[in-house]
């Protein structure tokens, strides 16, 4: 299967029940505690979802801003995001993003926290992605310090993810 776990992916009471926990492991962390902006990834139906993470930080006054795919440079520009269900549309590869009216570039040197989506994760912070190298690139030019988690349903946790030199490792991978 392409994915690490498809029949949990596909069981919503799972689904919701493990991205609560991991929610509340986020939310916890001193990482999001001290970030100003934190850059969330927008879920596809078998990721975690992070849309009440999204909620809750815009309601503690987080700036928040998700990642828009810019096709024609095979790359992610953040965007902030003020109104979730208001503000984003089916973009490329079936991701929600944000609409052209409301894009508002976000430099990534003020990103403070990045949630990584990823398809599989090791416990050295290597993480599978989808193979076309968009986080990977966007994760390289935000400054070394800034903390990179990945969320991981527990059958997404590898004992070893391959990886390359231009692959980005995250700070810490959370799991339900």
């Amino acid at each position: 299967s392409r994915y690490a776990c498809p029949r949990m992916m596909r069981q919503e009471a799972d689904r919701r029940r493990y991205s609560r926990s991991l929610e509340q492991q986020l939310l916890r962390s001193p990482e999001f505690r001290q970030a100003g902006t934190v850059m969330f990834y927008v879920p596809l139906p078998y990721e975690v979802d992070t849309s009440r993470m999204i909620d809750r930080a815009l309601a503690l006054g987080k700036r928040v801003c998700v990642p828009v795919s810019m096709v024609s440079k095979r790359m992610l520009v953040a965007s902030e995001l003020r109104n979730r269900q208001r503000e984003l549309t089916p973009g490329p590869y079936g991701v929600r993003q944000p609409a052209p009216a409301f894009i508002r570039p976000v430099d990534p040197a003020t990103i403070d926290l990045v949630v990584v989506p990823g398809v599989g994760f090791d416990a050295a912070g290597h993480r599978l992605g989808h193979g076309l190298g968009y986080y990977d690139r966007f994760l390289r030019r935000l400054p070394s310090q800034t903390p990179r988690i990945g969320l991981a349903f527990p059958c997404q946790l590898l004992p070893r993810v391959p990886h390359t030199t231009r692959d980005a490792v995250l700070t810490a991978v959370l799991t339900a």
